[in-house]
């Protein structure tokens, strides 16, 4: 006969052993689902890479062996070690992992010097995954809106993600582009998905800044600073007819600042630290951009026609290009800025959005892509002065203005036929990441510089589409994989 304290007690530590049982189970279904919550981009986006989430690590110390690395003129055999965040060719006293490279081609990340697509919250994770995936570790955003960008400036210019610079609102006349862009264009087409309806005028202070004369620069100017941009964007739009239309009383279809206006803002910037990046569409605009004193030539004249007439406008001079390389411009290329998305990735959601980007530009009458006539045109202009250009020793960058990254601009520009892979990848790897961030130690693979690479398993000196065959990633010193 069993003792009923005994049944109680058995009872008792059963009873235990169940809850038990269920906490640990519980708990392993949290630790689970934390894990699916870390990962959930990776999940997403299977294809992706892996720099787009995570916590920044200390980087372990690598030895990088089997490798070919680029030296600015060819690949050479080497072997470099990542130490802390930068590369070095002296071997540390221990290592923590060492990678075999296979005999692939080491080249310094590439750049991506004008776009919009890095802009809020809405679709940043997607948008990091997709440059990373294409090896561009380094974005100019050269107008953007600053309610959306703050969102996400803590996701960015880490290990884990990319190296972004902001100008935030360009600075434009009454009626200038890009004001009727993004009120009569961007607000419904772009925007409205992601903040809902706002009323014309809403983008007035944020997409754009109205400045018609130095009363508005002088009231405006405190705020514009109290943004802290990383440099400023200036609009001059067919500057040359300004004066014309003044006479004859005329009001322009397309227009920027006043170009009387652009040597004062330029002067201003500079006192305050600021670089200036001036948005041109003619000969004339880029011409009066180098009378101002700017810094950069956000595109190069060829990238924007609406008829196949305006050709010749276009077209710059041995004189231009001179008087560039003197000042010690950056010239960005933008080639690409008025074709449509390719299909590489999602045709739905990104690219209705993308063929009406911020800084975009819709012509009327027409639709994004060219007419054949006028693409033909434009390709002629744009081989003509990237010639010039680079003839004359002209600083270039690479940028797309685009929907894709700069891989649609690179691609481009091989087909362009102008440069050799050479010249080619060293503009992209090396020239395009230092003119978006001046005075870091990146876009070389040297002693003492970041420790970001891409190895690639073809020769892209042999074939300039090996930029595309990317097998490890590395970024600051945090090792990464394509995902694939």
């Amino acid at each position: 006969m069993s003792c009923p304290m005994g049944k109680a007690k058995k009872a008792m530590m059963k009873r235990r052993l169940d809850w038990s049982v269920c906490v640990g189970i519980a708990v392993a279904i949290l630790s689970l689902v934390e894990v699916l919550w870390a990962g959930k981009a990776t999940l997403a986006e299977p294809g992706s890479p892996t720099l787009v989430a995570g916590e920044e690590k200390a980087p372990p110390t690598l030895e990088l062996r089997n490798g070919r690395w680029f030296d600015g003129t060819q690949f050479r055999e080497a072997t470099w070690y990542v130490v802390g965040k930068t590369l070095t060719q002296t071997p540390p006293s221990s290592v923590d992992e060492r990678i075999d490279l296979a005999g692939g081609y080491v080249v310094p990340p590439f750049g991506e010097a004008h776009n919009h697509n890095v802009e809020g919250p809405w679709d940043i994770e997607a948008v990091t995954a997709r440059y990373l995936r294409d090896g561009v570790f380094y974005v100019k955003n050269p107008n953007n809106i600053w309610e959306f960008t703050k969102q996400i400036l803590s996701r960015l210019n880490k290990p884990t993600s990319l190296d972004v610079v902001f100008a935030h609102a360009g600075l434009t006349s009454s009626g200038g582009h890009p004001g009727p862009l993004y009120e009569d264009v961007l607000r419904e087409a772009r925007y409205r998905a992601a903040i809902g309806d706002v009323p014309a005028g809403w983008f007035d202070g944020r997409g754009y800044e109205v400045i018609d004369d130095l009363s508005d620069l002088d009231r405006k100017w405190t705020a514009i600073l109290a943004r802290k941009p990383n440099f400023l964007k200036v609009y001059l739009v067919h500057s040359e007819r300004v004066s014309k239309s003044a006479r004859s009383g005329e009001r322009p279809r397309r227009k920027g600042l006043d170009p009387t206006l652009v040597p004062v803002i330029v002067a201003r910037a500079h006192r305050d630290g600021l670089r200036v990046a001036a948005h041109v569409e003619t000969a004339a605009d880029f011409r009066t951009a180098l009378a101002s004193g700017v810094g950069e030539i956000a595109h190069m004249p060829g990238w924007y026609l609406e008829y196949a007439e305006e050709g010749p406008s276009l077209r710059l001079t041995d004189e231009d290009a001179r008087a560039a390389a003197l000042a010690g411009v950056v010239v960005t290329t933008t080639t690409v800025a008025m074709q449509p998305s390719p299909s590489d990735h999602d045709p739905s959601e990104h690219h209705a959005a993308s063929r009406h980007k911020p800084g975009g530009h819709e012509r009327p009458g027409h639709s994004m892509a060219m007419g054949d006539a006028v693409w033909r045109e434009a390709e002629r202009v744009q081989a003509h002065n990237l010639r010039l250009l680079h003839q004359h020793g002209v600083r270039i960058a690479i940028g797309s203005d685009h929907g894709e990254t700069s891989l649609v601009e690179a691609r481009h520009l091989h087909a362009l036929d102008v440069f050799d892979n050479l010249t080619l990848l060293k503009l992209w790897c090396e020239a395009t990441p230092q003119s978006i961030f001046p005075g870091r130690q990146i876009g070389r693979l040297d002693e003492g510089y970041e420790a970001s690479v891409l190895v690639l398993t073809e020769n892209p000196l042999d074939r300039f589409e090996a930029v595309t065959t990317i097998a490890l990633r590395i970024k600051q010193g945090q090792r990464r994989t394509s995902g694939k």
